[in-house]
């Protein structure tokens, strides 16, 4: 069936088999009855027909037949359609002007059709921005499924965008985005994290599918911070919004006070004298031809003045007297200022009614010209510059008494103002983040009581800390409250703070030197003794004390703590159990830090390292992202650069090797203590034996091996890093003089001296410590060592470690022994170890593992296996590196090869390398 042609018919159509019965007009519901119907009711009979079929008539006629069909629907037992756009256009046509009446027309009339209309409109000061806005709003609101979304931006935004965050569900998310922003942070982070809190937004609103209507002004602030870009660059609001509404996929009308940058818009024009006319008719109809010509003279082209003075003439108000001095009027105004903040400015009619004390219709004309409906039962004020700037801080109590808990602003909103000190500190203390919805409370309450003030400073403190941004001025303020306190806990917490401090800048000895005494914990509370515990655990992991520092943590954990502690606590839950190699246990706390940039970056990047430890290819995700996390959560410089740098030896495991040499330079460049220094020149020297550059390796790991070997810091980790460069010359010196480089895979038989002496006096020196570190560092000594030893002797050496707990490091083993029992010939033992393999993702263990299935097929005869399997390799997803280097191992030991391949002047190894390494 052909779709009806107006929407009128479309009504018709629809209501027409519910519709029953005669009378003196004839059926029902007939053209004749319904022109019948419009002649009684004043119409013209004749317009019905071109309405029906073409949509042509008046308004005034359209709104007598729209009138007519909804009486109808209702007779039936039905809820009437919405009214076509048109009809709002006749109240439309009355206020707006000709601009603003061709954008109010077209966006309703796309609307209806069906469409997602998005238009932007650009005006200064009293050129009818909040006109067209309200026209629409009425409009819309009126349409079942699209009341409004309204947003007005000016000022500091955080007071519209929470309450918004709110109303759309993501609140806490918004709220704790806006909790990250700081004076501190480099600006290309202030401009994230705004971009953060508008995406959050954007997905929120097009998730409703509700039409937004916004209003902005030419400035604004974000936590008191200007707006800046993706790029760290001051915006202004327009230039701020822009990439907001590019995203969204609702319908939107934008309403800015300055032009966006590159979206298109329609400017709007102050408004004429026949525009300021009708608007007045429109708001007040009876008024005299003589008045209404005084308004508009005295108002200009002015729709902020206009709107004024139309108010007071309808409060019938002398506008030569303030308003606000008017003692009927006084009482409402003050509890519309108190009710209405500007960051949610609707609220109850049964408030404000328990306020006055009396009912909506006790109030008199000129009180109710001072209210606007915005829904059912809502009211807000009709123009907040009657508004006093102060009210008094019983209407708070009033309303704060009112509200429910869950509604958080208005909680916090109404006990700062109503001078609830001890309910609003509650509020706080349940959650720190929710400061982040009183800017400027911390400033304001230096004039409070005493204690007041140091239960803020604590709430500051844990609010900062929570962030990372120790360095922000209100947390360094406070912690001198604290540090000043006489209560002897306080003082512990602060310092415990402080030294929290110092452990997230990565300075452990400033933060060894700030800890109190592990006694002096018993003076606080759970939650702080925590607090305190991990941070010393922190310390002891710095060390390289992994024992000790599992212990502090496992003390922290048996604690009751607050909510927002929780985080920081499976952080290092996960990080001791990853030290001593708990995996799945690690894997699963760390898995559950969530929310805070900082400790999130942490939390990823630690179990990526784990993964890679174990093996997987997930640990490039994950690592990418905690890197990702810490340069945006503004991480100390040399936190970022070891993090930067173990991504760098995770690339080399991938075969990544540009991308490795280009991490491991950005690293470089960012370490400043030379602790991190000599480790990152450690990672950046097996990088250069892996790429088979064995100078350039020596360079970097001289210089590394020196600094370890002659440092007073941290003796326990400088002990490892040295051993583990130690490790890095031997492979360095195994390219140097027998032309392996470290990358996978490694057959024996070869012959270095040098590496040969470096080895195996490391393994004599690596202590029998059961942490998955030296478990490592002694496993991969004693694989190169197998190299250079005759099979037997390097199968001797290797099996003690085939049954390692880390399934990664058993696989290793594994692949190692099976190497020396194939260079011992004994290839159907070999076979069967690489049969009993477990599914392997890592490249350098599969390259190892083909290594060794090949040459144990061509010894046990079966050349076309054996062939059949470089094929593969040489077409499947080996990184290019790893099949080269497959080529140039099997080339030294099988000479059968050579007939597969084309004649050329290459050496087998090299020829058959580059044979694997390019498929095309």
């Amino acid at each position: 069936m052909a779709e009806a042609p107006t929407p009128w018919l479309r009504y018709l159509e629809e209501l027409r088999p519910h519709l029953r019965g005669r009378d003196h007009r004839g059926k029902r519901g007939s053209l004749r009855w319904l022109e019948a119907l419009m002649t009684e009711r004043g119409g013209r009979a004749g317009t019905v027909r071109n309405i029906l079929y073409k949509d042509l008539g008046s308004p005034e006629e359209k709104e007598r037949l729209y009138e007519v069909i909804a009486d109808l629907y209702r007779e039936a037992g039905l809820t009437p359609p919405p009214p076509p756009a048109e009809l709002f256009l006749e109240s439309a046509r009355k206020a707006l002007g000709r601009d603003k009446r061709r954008i109010f027309r077209r966006f309703l009339k796309e609307l209806e059709a069906g469409g997602r209309p998005q238009m932007v409109v650009v005006g200064g000061p009293a050129t009818g921005k909040g006109v067209l806005l309200s026209a629409l709003a009425r409009a819309l609101s009126a349409l079942p499924g699209r009341e409004p979304v309204l947003l007005n931006l000016g000022g500091e935004l955080a007071q519209a965008l929470v309450p918004l965050a709110e109303t759309l569900g993501v609140g806490e998310e918004a709220r704790g985005l806006l909790a990250q922003l700081s004076p501190t942070q480099p600006y290309i982070l202030q401009g994230a994290l705004a971009q953060e809190v508008l995406t959050l937004l954007t997905r929120a609103l097009n998730g409703r599918g509700r039409p937004l209507l916004l209003r902005a002004e030419a400035e604004g602030t974000l936590e008191g911070l200007p707006l800046r870009g993706p790029d760290g660059s001051k915006r202004s609001l327009a230039a701020w919004l822009e990439p907001f509404l590019k995203a969204l996929q609702v319908p939107y009308l934008a309403a800015l006070s300055e032009p966006p940058p590159t979206l298109p818009y329609q400017p709007l024009s102050p408004p004429s004298r026949e525009e300021a006319r009708r608007f007045v008719r429109e708001r007040l109809p009876h008024l005299p031809p003589e008045r209404l010509e005084a308004l508009v003279n005295q108002a200009g082209r002015n729709f902020g003045e206009l709107s004024r003075l139309v108010l007071l003439e309808a409060a019938k108000h002398d506008p030569k007297t303030p308003l606000q001095d008017d003692p009927t009027l006084r009482p409402l105004l003050q509890a519309l200022a108190a009710f209405s903040p500007e960051a949610d400015p609707a609220f109850p009619l049964e408030l404000l009614e328990k306020a006055l004390g009396r009912p909506l219709e006790k109030l008199s004309q000129a009180e109710r010209a001072l209210l606007d409906w915005v829904g059912e039962g809502l009211v807000r004020p009709s123009l907040r510059t009657f508004l006093p700037e102060e009210a008094p801080q019983e209407l708070h109590r009033l309303a704060l008494a009112y509200f429910p808990k869950e509604n958080l602003f208005r909680k916090l909103y109404h006990a700062h103002k109503a001078g609830e000190r001890k309910i609003l500190l509650e509020l706080l203390q349940e959650d720190p983040a929710r400061l982040a919805l009183l800017p400027g409370l911390w400033p304001e309450a230096q004039t409070w009581p005493k204690e007041d003030l140091k239960t803020l400073a604590a709430v500051v403190v844990r609010y900062r800390a929570v962030l990372g941004q120790y360095a922000h001025p209100e947390a360094e303020e406070a912690l001198k409250v604290l540090s000043q306190a006489e209560d002897p806990s306080l003082r512990t917490w602060a310092r415990i703070k402080g030294a929290e401090a110092k452990a997230d800048a990565a300075l452990y000895r400033e933060a060894e030197d700030l800890l109190p005494p592990k006694e002096d914990l018993l003076h606080l509370d759970e939650t702080a003794q925590a607090e305190g515990l991990l941070v010393m655990a922190a310390v002891e992991r710095w060390k390289g004390d992994y024992e000790k520092a599992a212990k502090l943590v496992e003390e922290a954990e048996a604690l009751p703590v607050a909510p927002f502690l929780r985080d920081r606590v499976q952080l290092w839950r996960g990080l001791v159990a990853k030290d001593l190699g708990r995996y799945e246990e690690a894997l699963a706390a760390l898995a559950q830090v969530g929310h805070d940039p900082l400790l999130l970056g942490r939390a990823r990047y630690q179990m990526g390292d784990l993964l890679m430890r174990l093996g997987r290819l997930e640990a490039e995700t994950r690592m990418a992202e905690g890197l990702r996390f810490l340069e945006e959560a503004g991480a100390p410089k040399d936190e970022v650069a070891r993090v930067r740098a173990r991504y760098a030896t995770l690339l080399r495991r991938l075969g990544r090797y540009g991308e490795a040499e280009a991490a491991i330079q950005k690293a470089l460049a960012e370490a400043e203590d030379p602790f991190t220094r000599a480790r990152v020149e450690s990672e950046a020297g097996i990088l250069e034996a892996a790429r088979g550059r064995a100078f350039e390796a020596l360079g970097y790991l001289r210089r590394a091996e020196a600094y370890f070997r002659t440092t007073p810091e941290r003796p326990k980790e400088a002990r490892y890093r040295h051993l583990r460069t130690l490790f890095r010359l031997g492979a360095a010196y195994l390219l140097l003089e027998a032309g392996q480089p470290y990358r996978a895979p490694f057959l024996g038989g070869l012959s270095a001296p040098t590496a040969f002496r470096l080895l195996r006096d490391l393994l004599r020196e690596i202590p029998e410590e059961a942490t998955d570190r030296y478990t490592a560092l002694r496993l991969d000594t004693a694989s190169l060592l197998a190299l250079l030893l005759p099979p037997e002797e390097g199968r001797a050496l290797l099996k003690p470690l085939l049954g390692l707990e880390n399934p990664y490091l058993r696989a290793q083993a594994r692949l190692g022994y099976a190497e020396a029992l194939a260079r011992e010939r004994s290839f159907g033992e070999a076979l069967a170890q690489i049969v009993a393999l477990p599914p392997l993702e890592d490249p350098g263990l599969l390259a190892q593992a083909r290594a060794v299935e090949v040459l144990s097929l061509l010894g046990l005869g079966e050349r076309e296996a054996a062939w059949h399997k470089l094929s593969e390799a040489r077409q499947g997803s080996l990184p290019e590196p790893f099949r080269f280097q497959l080529g140039r191992a099997l080339g030294r030991f099988c000479p059968e090869l050579e007939a597969r391949l084309a004649p050329g002047p290459l050496a087998l190894p090299e020829a058959l390398g580059f044979h694997l390494a390019n498929p095309d």
